[in-house]
């Protein structure tokens, strides 16, 4: 069946050559070898890859919202700051000092949430490496360094971003003294 699916090529004079190359192909077999999984075990990694799925969209989830509840805080501080015109010199130092400490801790969120993400994606790697062929094809079609680069890329903007808001809460409380 898989054969039959195969875009056939056209006008090869070497098809014989073109199927022996398909089928040394990893990204993309010619024949689907079945897993050796009984069917309660590959229930059993079925079980495993959902949860380790539903972990790492609940890990983004909460980098997001991580991410969000800072954002709020520094603008209701900063706003607070503006509405009271500063009157408060000694609130207003201790509401600096909760911004940095708050910058700190999300960052630290952020980065334990990213760890768990990798260690999530190593246990799916481990579980899918006992599926068939196919599966395994279709899991080698995204690179796994191009994804490090965007997870990586995307906690570096993320860290960025918080301390940048932070400079910038900082340099809105340092002008009104």
């Amino acid at each position: 069946m898989a054969r039959d699916l195969r875009p056939k090529p056209g006008g090869t004079p070497h098809t014989h050559r073109v199927e022996e190359e398909a089928e040394d192909d990893p990204f993309n077999p010619v024949d689907n070898e079945p897993s050796e999984l009984d069917d309660l075990t590959h229930a059993e990694f079925l079980a495993i890859y959902r949860d380790a799925s539903d972990n790492i969209r609940f890990a983004k989830e909460q980098m997001w919202r991580s991410l969000l509840y800072f954002t709020a805080g520094a603008i209701a501080v900063a706003g607070y700051g503006v509405v009271t015109n500063w009157s408060d010199p000694q609130l207003s130092q201790y509401l600096l000092v909760i911004v940095w400490l708050c910058s700190v801790l999300t960052v630290l969120i952020i980065l334990s949430l990213q760890w768990w993400q990798s260690a999530e994606h190593q246990k799916i790697a481990f579980v899918t490496a006992k599926w068939s062929s196919f599966a395994t094809a279709a899991r080698r079609r995204k690179s796994k360094a191009m994804s490090d680069v965007q997870r990586y890329g995307m906690l570096a903007a993320m860290i960025l971003y918080l301390e940048l808001i932070t400079i910038a809460v900082t340099r809105i409380f340092m002008v009104q003294y």
